[in-house]
């Protein structure tokens, strides 16, 4: 009898063994762009943006209509439409190398893509230099689309002797949007406004005009937390005089 019962479970665990690892559940999207909402309809909001080609694993199957429930890359959820996408399954895969498993731990624990294609408001707060003294600078902005925006300046750069009071108008590209590290360039005008100090007897107030261009990137983490990096040229000047100082700055960016 017991020899019986060990035969029996040598029979279970062996069959168990030899049983293939669940496959994972996938979706690939075939049409040009597919929106993400927080529900299974198109009545509920739209949290993202998604385009052809990009892969999302599948948490569950909506039970009215045909619509998926899948996990975008920041590790948020959302529902999106079957017609706009091919399901598949993937089994186990090979080990992949130390390189690439870290690699995909950094993204999957730290990055996520950037919420400005999806977003109508951005704001932005850096700080830094501007011609080797500090620059404080708040950015707003409208995006006109995912790759275009009209973004505003105000800033003041303190300096020992005076101070510069900064602000004016432009436009920003977005070169990768939706990008974990997006690039984008910039161009604008506006006004800067050299007040001396109480005990600067030297210099006079005056208005300048100002022309900066360059650009920047937005690294963008969990959560929707954005990063952004700038480096400009700025350009000041009147009928009589004209000077140039760069720009390198970071801080953070929100999107609404």
């Amino acid at each position: 009898m017991r020899a019986q019962l060990s035969l029996v479970l040598g029979i279970v665990i062996a069959t168990g063994l030899a049983v293939p690892a669940h496959a994972d559940a996938y979706l690939r999207v075939i049409s040009q762009e597919a929106s993400v909402h927080t529900g299974p309809g198109p009545s509920y909001r739209e949290v993202f943006i998604a385009e052809r080609g990009q892969v999302f694993p599948v948490l569950e199957r909506g039970s009215r209509d045909f619509w998926f429930k899948v996990e975008l890359e920041d590790g948020t959820t959302g529902w999106i439409l079957g017609d706009m996408v091919f399901p598949f399954e993937v089994g186990p895969e090979t080990e992949p190398g130390v390189f690439a498993r870290m690699g995909r731990s950094i993204k999957r624990t730290l990055l996520g893509p950037s919420p400005a294609p999806y977003a109508d408001i951005g704001m932005s707060f850096s700080a830094g230099v501007l011609d080797l003294e500090g620059v404080f600078l708040l950015r707003p902005s409208w995006l006109v689309d995912p790759y275009w925006a009209i973004e505003a300046f105000a800033g003041l750069s303190p300096r020992s002797e005076k101070d510069l009071f900064l602000g004016g108008l432009g436009f920003v590209l977005r070169m990768a949007p939706g990008a974990v590290i997006g690039p984008y360039a910039s161009l604008g005008t506006g006004i800067a406004h050299v007040r001396p100090k109480a005990d600067n007897f030297i210099d006079e107030e005056e208005s300048l005009m100002a022309l900066v261009a360059g650009g920047g990137v937005e690294i963008t983490f969990k959560k929707q937390i954005t990063v952004r990096l700038d480096a400009r040229n700025w350009s000041l000047f009147d009928q009589n005089q004209s000077s140039n100082g760069q720009e390198y700055s970071g801080g953070l960016a929100i999107f609404f």
